[in-house]
Order: structure tokens, then sequence, then C-alpha cells
């Protein structure tokens, strides 16, 4: 899926957004992949001159206990784009840099 273009079509099967906690200096990005198959998604560009890289918190198409990991131990992502698998959930973030 392509960044900053929805699929607004009626057989769309997935939903991708980010949102900005200011409070707590985090990005977060959700993706929730309904479709049968593996999309690919495009991340949302962040400034990595002020931002951590994004970090995989939850994929639900992983193994236990891989799917969801402690926020201290979550993986940096190192493409711009990430593979959800079919019928999954995604959720990633980004914090600022100390």
């Amino acid at each position: 899926m392509k960044r900053n273009r929805p699929d607004w079509s009626d057989d769309s099967h997935s939903l991708a957004f980010s949102a900005e906690i200011r409070k707590q200096n985090l990005l977060l990005c959700l993706i929730l992949n309904a479709y049968w198959e593996s999309l690919d998604f495009e991340l949302p560009l962040i400034d990595t001159a002020t931002r951590e890289p994004w970090r995989r918190w939850i994929d639900t198409t992983l193994d236990p206990p891989q799917d969801i990991v402690e926020w201290q131990s979550a993986l940096p992502v190192s493409t711009d784009t990430y593979s959800v698998g079919p019928r999954s959930v995604v959720v990633m973030f980004a914090r600022t840099q100390c």
C-alpha cells in the first residue's frame, strides 16, 4: 500500500494510519490487514535526525512471544516498507531521540 494514498474502494481490506502523542513524544503507526494475503505497506516518513526509527511492537502474524513484545525490546525496522501478514495487526512506534 502506498504512503498517503488510501484505498477507499468498496473492496478494500486494509487500513493504516499514524498518530502523534505529543505529551509522550511518541508517534504510532497502526496497520490492519483483513485481506487473505500479505500486503506491503509503505511506512510513514519520520525525521531520523530528531526521532528514532520505527520499532515493531505488535505483529500478530509472528509466533509468541515475538507477536507482542515489551516496549523496551521492540526491534527497529530498517526499511521503508513492512510486509503485513494476512488477517493481522501491526503496531509500530517512534520516539524522540534523547
